[in-house]
């Protein structure tokens, strides 16, 4: 696949610096690995000496640096930008992508399936199930009774949409996620177990992706929400009547226990872990390996285990750091102050 530099340039709304505009590129790579016909970008200003040994045709960057001898595409935004230009390199799979049913898909009577959608092999969908216009159902997907897929969206193999599901518009569920499976709710009779049963579903509001091998409970009572813009890493786990903000991110290995509510635009890095019933407000940033414990207010930062404010754990990390020069000197204080008072009672 060969693309115009000036293509590009339009695409991101870069300025081009150097000769060549005129330019085509076959491919986008790592500075470390890129060739004479690829792009790349620079967001880090440390990995400038990265970028001048780099072979890359053309480098997407914030602002132009005349040691780099490729030709720069300069924007403000050069992250932003390289997702835009990755966008342009996807390859086009729509001739594996069949606009048709497998005739090994077992697919219920009653079940509503627009035309043109894609059902792959081993594909089984269920009673008054919906699927609307664009869908792509890759092979081995389990779509229970009553679940309701708004347009395009696309689930990959072996994924498993338990009963009463609603996905929105452009979601995507990557290969092997369990949607609405039951919540983890049992009442304890005596020294045994009795399940609660999980009456609520699992609502996925649109554009929301979920990572491989994540699972999101349906709700007891109320329904585990989702909202939109929403993105999960793999092996997430979300419990019943839990609430994901929109545009959040959460990182893999994350683990959200029963009715946390966490808010819109909140990072999440890896490996977190949250109690129940506790709220993370808005455009908050919990750190990874966090303990969350209890709620915090819009816009916090916390990490640590427990979990609290992000520049209390540095201060006492740094703190720990210094704890052996810390003893020594109170040992040394400590000798002079006993020499001080033999002194006195002589």
């Amino acid at each position: 696949m060969s693309i115009r530099l000036t293509d590009i340039a339009k695409k991101i709304d870069a300025e081009i610096i150097g000769a060549g505009s005129c330019i085509e590129i076959d491919g986008a790579a790592a500075l470390s690995a890129a060739s004479v016909t690829d792009i790349s970008f620079l967001s880090n200003p440390k990995y400038a000496a990265e970028a001048c040994a780099s072979q890359a045709a053309v480098i997407i960057m914030a602002k132009d640096i005349t040691q780099i001898r490729a030709v720069k595409l300069i924007t403000p935004n050069p992250y932003l930008a390289w997702a835009k230009t990755l966008q342009m390199f996807v390859p086009d799979r729509s001739k594996f992508i069949p606009e048709e049913i497998h005739a090994s898909a077992t697919i219920h009577p009653s079940a509503e399936i627009a035309a043109g959608v894609h059902i792959g092999p081993q594909v089984s969908i269920g009673a008054h199930t919906r699927i609307a216009e664009g869908c792509i159902i890759h092979a081995g997907v389990v779509i229970e009774e009553h679940c309701m897929l708004s347009n395009d969206v696309v689930i990959h193999p072996n994924t498993v949409v338990h009963h009463g599901s609603r996905i929105g518009k452009r979601c995507v569920i990557w290969s092997n996620a369990v949607i609405g499976a039951d919540g983890f709710g049992n009442a304890r009779d005596g020294a045994k177990y009795v399940a609660i049963p999980q009456l609520g579903n699992t609502v996925l509001e649109d554009d929301v992706s979920i990572g491989s091998g994540s699972t999101i409970d349906r709700g007891a009572i109320e329904d585990t929400i989702i909202h939109r813009g929403a993105k999960i890493d793999n092996l997430v786990m979300i419990a019943h009547n839990v609430e994901i903000g929109a545009d959040t991110a959460i990182a893999s290995q994350t683990g959200i226990s029963g009715s946390t509510k966490i808010g819109d635009r909140v990072m999440i890095a890896g490996q977190a872990g949250f109690v129940g019933h506790v709220h993370i407000g808005d455009d908050s940033f919990v750190g990874a390996k966090a303990g969350i414990s209890k709620s915090f207010p819009p816009s916090s930062k916390i990490t640590g285990y427990p979990a609290r404010k992000l520049m209390d754990v540095r201060r006492s990390d740094s703190a720990v750091k210094n704890l052996p020069e810390l003893i020594k000197r109170v040992k040394q204080l400590e000798k002079q102050i006993a020499q001080l008072n033999q002194k006195d009672g002589a």
